[in-house]
């Protein structure tokens, strides 16, 4: 099982992928990178996407911890330290940060609905007045 909590602003954006043992739990998850992370639970992966003046960078966890802590009403609150390696060059950044409480809600499995056709809905309409 896999729980993903994502942040983005903009073009910056972070993401977490905490791979648990049975359930969504508090407890202290090592960043590892993200080919490994998956079957070596209970761990973490990070991603982190930056917007410079000239370019997008993109960074991999590899070490680190996430602390998760789960309150009685099912919300998500905890922090990250961990270091990173660009995709690019291998050049190593620190990231640090804290999240509170971030609701939990399961994955919808199979296709999307398609949104109602509106201009066909809008056609008939005018063609009704």
């Amino acid at each position: 099982m896999v729980l993903e909590i994502r942040a983005i602003q903009g073009d910056t954006g972070l993401a977490l992928a905490l791979y648990v043992v049975d359930t969504i739990a508090s407890d202290s998850y090592q960043v590892v990178e993200p080919t490994r992370a998956d079957s070596v639970p209970p761990s973490a992966s990070v991603a982190l996407r930056l917007l410079s003046q000239t370019a997008i960078k993109g960074f991999q966890g590899d070490s680190g911890t996430v602390i998760l802590e789960r309150s009685g009403s099912g919300q998500l609150s905890g922090s990250l330290a961990a270091r990173a390696r660009s995709v690019q060059n291998g050049g190593q950044i620190r990231l640090t940060g804290n999240f509170e409480r971030v609701g939990v809600a399961a994955q919808e499995r199979g296709c999307i609905p398609e949104p109602p056709d509106t201009m066909a809905k809008m056609q008939s309409d005018s063609m009704n007045r």
